[in-house]
């Protein structure tokens, strides 16, 4: 994912945090908006925001490494808003989610409480907590959505161990894991300590994404995961400090062994997901970490090897779902609503799971909806050519955004260094 980007991190180079304002903003507590705005949304109908968002534009700032997710929002996405609604969609594309964080806090900080560049932002993790925290997020209004009748709530109560409190909207329920092609790997590596073994043997098969790109950072909080004895002790509201600094050495230890083994004996890393997803296409590796919409779309699109296969190491795997919040200060939230609603809807959901659209797993509890629509994910599911089920069993959550925030720090300072 990203732009077609060649040039790999090296150990050299240095790492870019989560930046410095959306850092400042977690001590921070600005005033929200009006409160006659937050009154006003809690009166008004759908039918009431339908008519406020008439005729406007909206502006989505959105991750944008994708071709697939693009073609997603520019075609489908503005089309139902055009045609059903006559709202415009703006794409404001981001390469890590922290740039539309900072730009909020940026405005408000300058006194821009109203009118803000960004009217919703596909957002989770420590980027949503830090909006949450700092007061930075309009709402609580995901109950007004007509689709969220058909979530689970305990799908959609917490971002990261973060109660959401109706202050964003679900929209995508992706897994990490891991994938291979299985006429290269006949048995793969089924924990962390055979990944290593499974390295060992075959030198330079395997690579990861650098992190902070999120990729990377997925994988090691799965790694994390692995080799410190599971997520559960991690599960709490808050970070724990004395854990971490108990069980994160192992970390290091652990990914200090495998790194002579990766891809170019790791001295360098993929810095982008479309990377290594070239690596895994031309052969060089054949055993990635991965979410499983990306094994969907590419085996769809012919760029996997037709025996490309996810699967789960137990216990690792990480459920990983995605939101769309709107910014305190944004200039059009019931525009935003509007296109959160298109986005967290049925038909939306089933368009992104579309294998040759995007392959993004619902979020949506299809078990709640009309029987018609559950044939639909269904033939979807069978259409995609690979063991959904069987590979995400047995995933677990992802805790505070916290660890991963410091997972990133660690992997800088203590692996990417010569």
């Amino acid at each position: 994912m990203g732009h077609w980007l060649s040039k790999p991190w090296t150990r050299r180079q240095v790492v870019g945090g989560l930046g410095s304002l959306a850092a400042w903003a977690l001590g921070r507590q600005f005033l929200a908006g009006p409160a006659s705005a937050q009154e006003q949304l809690a009166s008004l109908t759908w039918a009431d925001i339908l008519a406020q968002a008439r005729g406007s534009r909206v502006n989505w700032a959105m991750w944008s490494g994708s071709e697939a997710i693009n073609a997603f929002v520019d075609g489908w996405v503005t089309t139902q808003l055009r045609e059903r609604y006559d709202i415009r969609l703006r794409r404001i594309p981001l390469t890590d989610t922290v740039e539309a964080v900072n730009k909020v806090i940026g405005e408000v900080q300058a006194g821009l409480r109203s009118g803000g560049s960004i009217d919703l932002i596909w957002i989770n993790g420590n980027n949503f907590r830090t909006l949450k925290q700092g007061n930075l997020l309009y709402g609580p209004f995901a109950e007004k959505l007509p689709s969220l009748p058909f979530y689970d709530p305990a799908d959609i109560a917490t971002d990261f161990g973060l109660p959401i409190e109706g202050y964003s909207a679900p929209y995508t329920g992706n897994y990490f894991l891991m994938a291979y092609n299985a006429e290269r790997v006949p048995e793969p590596p089924r924990s962390h300590a055979e990944l290593l073994d499974w390295a060992k043997a075959n030198p330079g098969r395997f690579t990861y994404v650098a992190p902070p790109d999120f990729h990377g950072s997925r994988f090691l909080l799965s790694t994390f995961y692995g080799v410190t004895g599971g997520y559960a002790q991690y599960s709490g509201p808050e970070f724990d400090a004395e854990l971490w600094a108990q069980q994160s050495p192992a970390v290091v230890d652990y990914l200090k062994k495998l790194d002579p083994f990766l891809w170019r004996q790791g001295q360098t890393y993929p810095p982008t997901f479309t990377r290594l997803a070239e690596l895994f296409a031309n052969g060089e590796v054949w055993l990635i970490p991965t979410f499983i919409d990306q094994v969907i779309l590419r085996k769809s699109n012919g760029q996997f090897p037709a025996a490309t296969i996810p699967y789960g190491i137990p216990g690792t795997s990480l459920i990983d779902p995605s939101f769309n919040a709107i910014p305190v200060n944004a200039n059009n939230p019931f525009g935003a609503m509007v296109l959160a609603e298109v986005l967290a809807g049925p038909e939306g959901q089933l368009e992104k799971f579309k294998p040759e659209v995007w392959g993004d797993l619902p979020l949506i509890d299809i078990g709640r909806l009309p029987a018609e629509l559950q044939a639909s994910f269904a033939r979807l599911e069978a259409t995609a050519g690979i063991p959904i089920q069987e590979a995400i069993a047995g995933a677990v959550p992802i805790v505070n955004a916290e660890y991963t925030v410091q997972l990133e720090v660690l992997w800088q300072q203590q692996v990417l260094p010569a």
